[in-house]
């Protein structure tokens, strides 16, 4: 099994789609040798299907987009699946490191290019339960268990290299005035991870085994500035009003000598 928390989410859409996504997990059955697939199991992620607007990653940014916020719930079932020690066919990190789990214990969905596949290399069928209630998302995956009692296993994340964003992402609105200045979005650090299982046997480590590497792109800070349009008038209506104002100096110049 393995737990998350979604409480600190501020988005109902977010919050709807998690929900949306473990209704429609919840309850699969898989039998021996069989696959899961993230994508085909969630199917379009559309306002039919009951999904609402959220968070997504897009070219390095946070935007709004439909089904944003699934990707926790793939990375909820991906840590109960590798806790079980089923078998991990393809999984993907995230661009850019997400805050509810360490690096390295993500999965994420996108499109066709990004899923989460894992088979059933048990000799029994296992049962899915999925749910995301109260601000807890939860999976546990129910099966035989054919493990040794005196055998353990831990994870451990491992950050390889870190990679520091360079400057800034500047985006500049004309309707804000000059000297206007708001971060949109803070920087990214960058990291190449790895992640590790650690087999105890009668609690001393036996046993390091590699699970997955990861790469998360750095993302410098984006901020949004203003733009003070300035009206440039015509030359010729400013040589105009130039010699207005030379006439009227001359004009008033001779009223006071006549005084």
């Amino acid at each position: 099994s393995y737990s998350a928390n979604y409480t600190g989410s501020d988005s109902e859409g977010r919050n709807i789609n998690l929900k949306v996504a473990c209704n429609t997990i919840n309850g699969t059955i898989l039998a021996p040798n069989e696959v899961f697939s993230m994508n085909e199991t969630l199917g379009d992620q559309t306002y039919e299907n009951g999904y609402r607007e959220g968070g997504v990653i897009v070219n390095g940014k946070i935007e709004s987009g439909i089904g944003g916020g699934v990707c926790q719930v793939t990375t909820t079932l991906y840590n109960a699946v590798i806790n079980a020690e089923l078998q991990v066919v393809e999984r993907s990190p995230h661009s850019m490191v997400v805050h509810y789990v360490s690096v390295s214990r993500d999965a994420a969905i996108s499109g066709n290019y990004k899923d989460l596949k894992f088979k059933n290399n048990t000799k029994s069928p296992i049962y899915i339960y999925a749910s995301a209630s109260g601000g807890i998302l939860s999976f546990k995956i129910y099966g035989e268990d054919t493990r040794s009692k005196n055998r353990r296993i831990e994870f451990e994340s491992e950050i390889v290299e870190e990679k520091q964003p360079e400057g800034e992402v500047v985006t500049v609105d004309a309707t804000k005035p000059s000297g206007y200045r708001e971060i949109t979005q803070s920087a990214h650090t960058g990291y190449n991870a790895r992640l590790w299982k650690v087999i105890y046997i009668n609690d001393v480590k036996k046993k390091r085994v590699l699970v997955n590497t990861s790469s998360y792109n750095a993302e410098p800070q984006h901020v949004t500035v203003g733009k003070q349009e300035v009206e440039k008038q015509d030359n010729k209506d400013v040589d105009k009003n130039q010699k207005e104002e030379k006439e009227q100096k001359q004009n008033d110049k001779k009223s006071k000598d006549n005084q």
